[in-house]
């Protein structure tokens, strides 16, 4: 069994665009393009270099030089997803509300992400929690712990609360919902799955503790 690769983050195509690697940046993202539509049309693993490098009508090389390894496309693929959401997040200017409407808005572009593309999601997400540490420190349990740090920092999450373990915890639930949501038919609904288990996050599984009438007791 071949040794899981340590991810690493893609290079933002927005820092390419400018003047002298314009001819660069497009090269990039045809053979990005290529690559993702091969990966649906014959599946990741049957998919090699020289494909990519074939359908682009690039030279072997020109494929390495932007990305140096197969699983590269992946890391791109799930890192433009996190970006939209954040992007989505700054859009509905979220950044001073609550953590549960930024999360809730992130999980929400993030299944219609995957809603939108099934094709891709089903094709790239096998391969993407199987190439990389998905259980573990990941880029997107790196930015879930990020949100829930600065929650902690205006006083809404408690100071004890391991932010770490709690980003790790939303990521690895994320990947496990969505690996069982590529499933044909989908067995689910994909928005209500993850707003479902923000829920859990956010209010547990044991109720408020009763007062002696039997009532909830006020929080």
């Amino acid at each position: 069994m071949s040794p899981r690769h340590v991810e690493t983050e893609p290079e933002p195509l927005e820092t390419l665009r400018d003047g002298r690697n314009r001819n660069r940046a497009l090269r990039r993202e045809r053979v990005y393009a290529t690559a993702i539509r091969l990966f649906v049309e014959q599946g990741f693993e049957s998919t090699t270099m020289e494909d990519i490098s074939e359908r682009a009508s690039v030279a072997r090389a020109t494929v390495f030089n932007h990305f140096q390894r197969k699983s590269a496309f992946l890391d791109e693929w799930s890192a433009r997803r996190r970006r939209r959401a954040l992007d989505a997040v700054r859009a509905a200017r979220l950044d001073d509300h609550s953590l549960k409407e930024v999360l809730t808005q992130y999980m929400i572009e993030l299944a219609d992400s995957s809603e939108s593309a099934r094709d891709e999601t089903v094709a790239l997400i096998g391969s993407a929690i199987r190439s990389t540490d998905a259980f573990g420190n990941t880029y997107l349990a790196r930015e879930l712990t990020e949100l829930v740090e600065q929650a902690q920092r205006s006083g809404e999450v408690r100071a004890e609360v391991d932010a770490a373990q709690a980003g790790l915890i939303i990521a690895t639930s994320y990947f496990a919902i969505l690996e069982r949501w590529i499933t044909d038919p989908p067995p689910f609904h994909l928005r209500e799955a993850l707003l479902g288990m923000l829920d859990l996050v956010f209010h547990g599984l044991i109720p408020p503790a009763s007062d002696s009438s039997g009532r909830p007791a006020a929080p």
